[in-house]
């Protein structure tokens, strides 16, 4: 069965909280939180009835997707350590980009999910990776377009033009754009090698 979203009450609750020793996040946060990971589940779902992907994947992996955000960010590194993570150099630096993959372990751990497609998504949904499966650009574009308000990059109205294209121009403009823009502290190594090879890509189109 597909995660449902009883998992947000579950994810936020006691039960989370004993097995992972971290604590409750503030309410403020956690609305904040809700708000963001329903609004990426219905972004995604919609993506994924219009480029030909599974829709309950896509509303599972959003679901799971920011899981690691539940883990206070100065743990990041302890916890990577912890679950032999491999910890890039830029994760090193920037630790914020490893709640990702931690997301990806809370999701086995403690939710026993065995989909690899959906955790492989889960799993690059900040940075995309190489190789990248169409659920993860769903999922990539899902997480990018719940942004609140006024915190989405400028270019983002170019982004949803492209989608009228191919899901590929819309990752591609976002990638792009946002290597472009110079404000990220550090620029991810998936990132970059995703961008790589969207561009021959959209090139040949």
């Amino acid at each position: 069965a597909g995660v449902t979203i009883s998992l947000l009450a579950y994810m936020f609750g006691s039960v989370l909280k004993k097995k992972l020793k971290i604590a409750i996040l503030k309410q403020a946060d956690m609305e904040a939180a809700l708000a963001h990971i329903l609004q990426t589940r219905y972004n995604a779902i919609t993506l994924a009835k219009r480029f030909g992907c599974d829709p309950e994947q896509a509303a599972s992996a959003a679901l799971l997707h920011d899981l690691g955000r539940l883990v206070p960010a100065h743990e990041y590194l302890d916890l990577a350590e912890t679950f032999n993570l491999e910890i890039l150099p830029e994760e090193k630096q920037f630790p914020d980009l490893l709640h990702q993959k931690l997301s990806r372990v809370i999701a086995v751990e403690t939710f026993n999910i065995t989909d690899k497609e959906v955790l492989n998504a889960v799993a690059c949904h900040t940075t995309l990776r190489p190789n990248a499966a169409r659920l993860d650009k769903i999922l990539f574009l899902a997480d990018k377009l719940a942004a609140v308000p006024g915190k989405q990059p400028a270019f983002m109205p170019l982004v949803i033009k492209q989608l009228e294209k191919s899901l590929d121009d819309a990752v591609y403009c976002y990638l792009f754009n946002y290597l472009q823009n110079g404000k990220m502290p550090i620029v991810h190594p998936w990132l970059r090698t995703a961008l790589e090879e969207l561009t021959p890509r959209r090139l040949a189109g």
